[in-house]
């Protein structure tokens, strides 16, 4: 009898947990509905007419984040994000979005919305809620619509959006540089999520059928469908747990010849090697989120991903750089994460009129250089 009570009681504190999530996770998702068009839209998120409400729908972002533990979801990630982390990045968002660089506060909402989706997609509760509300909420414009299931990781709708954007030019009169991020978003997916080369090329020849696409863009694709079937043969280098030596050649070897080399459409072979060493190293933290090479992998990450602009809608680097110092401090490494993170800082905040890093920003660089003082 003791223990049937002791299980009831359980079972009513697990489920008043979990009505607890779903609350708050209701209202969240009330508040990221409200972003969408501005989360989608850089001109819209600058744009001063809409800080109020932007604004408003970040502080009550950054009140919900602190009222459930999230921990023992994030942990199942594999990336082990800290929920405190994650809170902060909310908190600095909302800071900076009214005292800074509004294209850092974007970029840096971009990232955590991305962490929380990578995880919260995953649940079928939340996940079907999700995609009803968001089909009720598309977006007039079809390359934002895109760029917002790209960053909710609905990549499947993300990549009918991008491939119709594509075909219906010019008629839909879609910008050059959307055509462009469009291409990339299709490369990022099948070659560093779904890893699969054919689908790639099937996509950009499906792409490359559009004679009327600007020239360049024209040529460029072609070039990588000419890549994609000289690499046909190729496969993703696996690593076991032990072989934590043979990755950190394979990383610091590709990172170290890419260090100079060109990342645009007009280096298909390095963008698809540079694609693949991300891909490599995720599914190896995935797979071992224990290894000891984990400070390593954040920061091999950060530095690869930093350079590719077309990660920028979902990437994911002052972060890695940030975990590496806050989880591993005393690790070597974690000298060369916050020079990284810092000299990011820097640049983010550096204009005409000189640097000027918010006080809340200066404070936590501050803070992380003290972690990593050896004595």
């Amino acid at each position: 009898m003791k223990r049937f009570l002791l299980l009831l009681m359980v079972l009513v504190f697990a489920g008043a947990a979990r009505a607890e999530v779903k609350a708050v996770m209701d209202q969240m998702l009330q508040q990221v509905f409200i972003l969408k068009p501005f989360i989608a839209s850089e001109s819209s998120f600058s744009d001063p007419a809409n800080s109020a409400q932007i604004a408003d729908a970040l502080k009550k972002m950054v009140a919900l984040s602190n009222e459930v533990n999230h921990e023992e979801r994030i942990n199942k990630t594999g990336f082990q994000v800290s929920a405190n982390v994650l809170a902060r990045q909310l908190e600095q968002v909302e800071n900076v979005f009214s005292t800074g660089s509004k294209d850092y506060a974007l970029g840096t909402l971009r990232s955590t919305l991305g962490v929380c989706m990578s995880c919260h997609t995953q649940l079928p509760a939340v996940s079907t809620r999700f995609m009803t509300l968001n089909q009720t909420q598309a977006l007039s414009n079809q390359f934002e619509e895109a760029e917002f299931l790209f960053l909710i990781r609905n990549f499947d709708d993300a990549m009918k959006l991008y491939g119709e954007l594509i075909a219906g030019y010019p008629l839909n009169k879609a910008e050059t540089d959307d055509l462009e991020t469009a291409v990339y978003r299709q490369i990022f997916y099948y070659v560093r999520v779904a890893r699969d080369l054919q689908g790639l090329s099937v996509a950009l020849r499906r792409d490359g059928a559009n004679q009327q696409l600007p020239t360049r863009l024209q040529k460029q694709i072609k070039g990588f469908i000419a890549s994609l079937e000289n690499m046909q043969d190729e496969k993703y280098p696996e690593f076991a747990d032990a072989e934590g030596a043979d990755l950190r050649k394979y990383a610091e070897t590709l990172l170290n010849e890419e260090q100079g080399g060109d990342f645009s459409l007009d280096s298909p072979r390095n963008v698809i090697a540079a694609l693949k060493v991300s891909s490599v190293l995720y599914e190896y933290l995935n797979a071992y989120p224990t290894t000891p090479l984990k400070p390593d992998i954040l920061y091999w990450l950060s530095l690869g991903e930093r350079r590719y602009h077309y990660q920028s809608m979902y990437s994911l680097p002052d972060l890695y750089l940030k975990q590496c110092v806050l989880e591993y401090p005393k690790n070597p490494v974690a000298k060369k994460c916050f020079a990284e993170y810092e000299e990011s800082m820097k640049v983010a905040f550096t204009g005409s009129g000189g640097t000027h890093i918010p006080d809340d920003i200066a404070q936590e660089l501050k803070m992380l250089q003290e972690l990593v003082k050896t004595d």
